[in-house]
């Protein structure tokens, strides 16, 4: 009697919740290399010449993910590693650490805004900067709580290349790097075509 009673109950219960879709490493990794292309020059450059150790640490961050956090608990994330990294440059800390932990950044910010659907990196074929923000220097927490438009997969992907462009401009400067290109870039002149087929 308790079998079909059992059966009864897993039939009217409602099915497990697929697990929402998430970025794969090829397309994070694709989103830290588009956020440097608007970087300020001088750290552009230094990040070009540790790439490998950069692109390591959005591996590592992104294989250590568990996937329980909210993306207001990933996007503070973000803002608590901008801080540290900026500290650690300051602190003349190796460039190479610094911009491993930066990779972890852009990792908290491609989770903080997943894609609406499954996606292949080999589909994400143009993207763009939305500019940085009339103030962008405010302090980390608000800039990654800016509202961008993330309705959509490609959206999404340009809502996280341009959080982490802009915390990498709010990183070098707090650090006491050069970083005019915020006033060359604004939000009211973008989008700025990143890649494009």
């Amino acid at each position: 009697m308790l079998a079909p009673l059992f059966l009864a109950a897993a039939l009217a219960a409602p099915a497990p919740a697929s697990p929402a879709p998430r970025w794969p490493l090829a397309v994070e990794r694709l989103v830290a290399a588009d956020a440097a292309s608007y970087a300020p020059a001088d750290m552009k450059r230094l990040l070009a010449r540790r790439r490998d150790r950069f692109m390591q640490g959005v591996s590592d961050a992104y294989a250590s993910e568990d996937g329980r956090r909210s993306p207001e608990q990933h996007r503070a994330a973000a803002a608590r590693g901008a801080r540290q990294v900026a500290q650690a440059i300051r602190d003349h800390q190796p460039f190479a650490q610094a911009f491993y932990e930066l990779g972890g950044v852009v990792h908290e910010l491609a989770e903080s805004l997943p894609p609406r659907e499954a996606v292949d990196a080999k589909a994400i074929t143009r993207s763009t900067f939305l500019g940085y923000p009339a103030d962008p220097f405010a302090d980390p927490e608000k800039l990654v709580t800016a509202r961008l438009a993330a309705g959509t997969t490609r959206e999404a992907y340009d809502a996280a290349l341009t959080l982490a462009t802009r915390l990498f401009a709010w990183t070098w400067k707090r650090a006491g790097g050069d970083a005019n290109v915020t006033k060359e870039l604004p939000e009211v002149k973008g989008p700025y075509v990143v890649r494009e087929p």
